[in-house]
């Protein structure tokens, strides 16, 4: 699967998730624009891979409609979005803070909002592309004991995202939602969670793996949610 001299914008750059797709997709033959809050992570990744590296907070939509503004003028085409930036939440409803409302919708949802807004005028223009975001698997199962506002958050983000693939009839923009349903092997999860088997979580190349496959063209196909789980 060859993406030879397509470009996607990467938002959450400098995760650990992100950095499994940007190694996957520019060894398709892509190149990224990354883009994340942490400035000096997401530019030093970018240069490694020959892309393009830019620090900015995803909730101004502003700076994201700029962001996508400058990649254009910079490289010169858009091809996609791939949206990893998001946040979670443990606890139960009982003891939450009102402020985990809004930072779990703010994280999840306006920040996804605001880059397919940016992104979407672009391909729509084209009339193809390729849009991806995170739900998670309490969107899927359609509940999340003990992490009720994070549930609620990412089955906003499926809903939303499946509603735009709805808008997108006619066009060959393909859209993708991705669902880790378990714990994502990263550096953060170690730390947070030091008597667990990270053999038994999900490797972030298999995510950067079932993008690719999603991103590919194909005319006969396509596919919108993919829920990845852990192995047996």
């Amino acid at each position: 699967m060859r993406l030879d001299g397509k470009v996607y914008l990467l938002t959450g750059g400098g995760g650990a998730v992100a950095a499994s797709i940007a190694e996957v997709f520019a060894g398709a033959g892509a190149r990224l624009a990354l883009a994340d809050i942490h400035a000096e992570t997401v530019k030093e990744r970018a240069e490694k891979l020959g892309g393009l590296g830019f620090g900015l907070d995803l909730t101004d939509y502003a700076a994201t409609q700029a962001l996508v503004g400058e990649v254009q003028s910079r490289i010169g085409r858009l091809d996609g979005l791939i949206h990893t930036v998001g946040g979670f939440a443990f606890g139960p409803v009982r003891d939450a803070d009102p402020e985990v409302y809004d930072r779990m919708f703010e994280r999840n949802m306006k920040t996804l909002f605001y880059a397919v807004r940016a992104v979407l005028p672009v391909l729509l223009e084209q009339k193809e592309g390729f849009i991806a975001g995170f739900a998670a698997a309490p969107a899927w199962e359609g509940k999340g004991p003990n992490k009720a506002l994070y549930a609620a958050a990412k089955s906003a983000a499926a809903t939303f995202l499946r509603s735009v693939d709805g808008e997108l009839e006619g066009t060959d923009i393909r859209v993708a939602i991705l669902y880790p349903m378990g714990t994502i092997d990263t550096p953060d999860n170690r730390q947070d969670l030091p008597g667990a088997d990270p053999s038994q979580w999900i490797d972030p190349r298999e995510i950067a793996q079932a993008l690719l496959f999603a991103a590919s063209r194909s005319r006969r196909g396509r596919v919108l949610e993919l829920p990845i789980f852990p192995p047996r």
